[in-house]
């Protein structure tokens, strides 16, 4: 499994991005942070949105072709693995929780647990915020130095190590990355890299509350009489905050004997907030790759237009998680000459599953023209196949024949070919 190398000769790389020891205050005043991101309810929906799109998706091994193709190998002993990948996690909570991790702090880790054998049989997913990464300064391996209670009782990358702090090699960690500017070793999540964005965001919607919590709804303003005294007209005024102040004064109207009322042309909606916000919640879906329908800022998107945007969706937004996270689960759990025969991939034929109607059609014409049987399509409706293998034969056009093959020539409408001997 290698050699094994003392943690004492790796330099530290200092943790980078540790938000809740380092917070970052942007121009708009405010701190951004994980945590701070995720209170902005643009920023909940894109992550929650991600998230659990990617969790609800099956994570399934898939077994080389001979012939060319992939095929779902339901009896590998990893199925297992990854259904229920340790003792706390089920595989839905467990893809949450990487995807989660990588988008809100620029790094995800998990530990492979290996038997005598060094058969994986755990996968135990790390707190970034308790784990550094090193770098060999020799050849540039890395390493990671891990704080978990769920290690306590596991046999790790270094055999001697107990308790709950462990040195992992690079060969035992799954790991989840955002865009890296250090050749690999660290991951920059967005809410790092856009925060001033986040912190417009969040300001904005700060905004907006303390305008519904501290505005008077009123077009104007309340002149006191020029001979009332100073300690009358604070009285009143006081008097005035309590009368028509906060959402649950929003109608009453105030009368203050010594006072007239004077009209102005503005008020709380002329802070265009609803504009703002709006733009706001555009420019975080936007740097989520989050499509406008999913965030409800396009209401009037035909179905047909929603469905193409669900699969853009697909490819460009979901597969930016889903693909490193394939690559890394293969690299780790599978050996090197095991990597060209099996391969763990993310089934999304139901994310974007058309309608009865559509998938008939395409089925119809799958069947017809040969480039499916009928147990393949059974296998994707989740019916099981017809006995006696008679599912397994392809269909070919009788109105269609192969090029060069007398006994492939297409039927004609003359019947000339009709007196023919087929077994000829």
């Amino acid at each position: 499994m290698g050699v094994t190398k003392s943690p004492g000769v790796i330099q530290e790389t200092p943790i980078v991005n540790f938000p809740f020891i380092a917070p970052t205050t942007t121009a708009s005043g405010v701190t951004v942070n994980p945590q701070t991101a995720l209170e902005h309810e643009a920023v909940y929906t894109c992550v929650r949105t991600i998230t659990s799109d990617i969790a609800k998706i099956p994570l399934q091994i898939e077994k080389k072709n001979p012939a060319g193709g992939w095929k779902v190998d339901y009896d590998h002993p990893f199925n297992q693995l990854l259904n229920y990948p340790n003792e706390r996690h089920v595989a839905f909570e467990f893809i949450e929780e990487m995807v989660l991790s990588c988008m809100l702090n620029g790094d995800a880790f998990a530990v492979v647990i290996r038997d005598n054998m060094g058969i994986p049989e755990k996968i135990i997913p790390v707190n970034p915020y308790t784990t550094r990464v090193y770098e060999d300064p020799q050849d540039g391996e890395l390493y990671y130095y891990v704080t978990s209670k769920m290690l306590f009782n596991e046999r790790t990358s270094i055999k001697t190590e107990t308790g709950e702090t462990r040195t992992i090699y690079h060969r035992d960690m799954i790991r989840m990355r955002g865009l890296s500017l250090d050749n690999g070793k660290n991951g920059y999540s967005a809410i790092r890299l856009a925060r001033e964005a986040f912190g417009l965001a969040i300001a904005t919607q700060e905004t907006a509350a303390r305008a519904y919590t501290n505005g008077a709804n009123v077009s104007g303003y309340f002149k006191p009489d020029p001979t009332m005294g100073a300690e009358i007209a604070m009285a009143m005024a006081d008097k005035l905050k309590t009368a028509i102040a906060g959402i649950v004064n929003s109608g009453k109207t105030a009368v203050l004997p010594g006072m007239d009322y004077v009209a102005i042309n503005k008020n709380v909606s002329d802070l265009q907030l609803v504009e703002a916000r709006r733009q706001v919640t555009s420019d975080i879906g936007r740097i989520f790759r989050v499509p406008p329908y999913k965030l409800g800022l396009n209401d009037s998107e035909k179905a047909a237009n929603v469905a193409e945007q669900e699969q853009s969706y697909i490819s460009n937004t979901l597969v930016q998680y889903t693909k490193p996270f394939e690559q890394h689960m293969n690299r780790v759990l599978f050996k090197p000459t095991e990597r060209s025969l099996y391969r763990i991939s993310f089934d999304f034929t139901k994310q974007a599953e058309p309608s009865e109607q559509v998938r008939g059609d395409y089925y119809a014409k799958a069947l017809t023209y040969g480039w499916m049987n009928p147990d393949e399509v059974r296998e994707r409706e989740g019916f099981s196949p017809i006995p006696d293998e008679k599912g397994q034969e392809f269909r070919v056009p009788q109105n269609t024949g192969v090029m060069g093959d007398p006994m492939g020539e297409p039927l004609t409408g003359d019947n000339s070919n009709g007196n023919q001997d087929p077994n000829s």
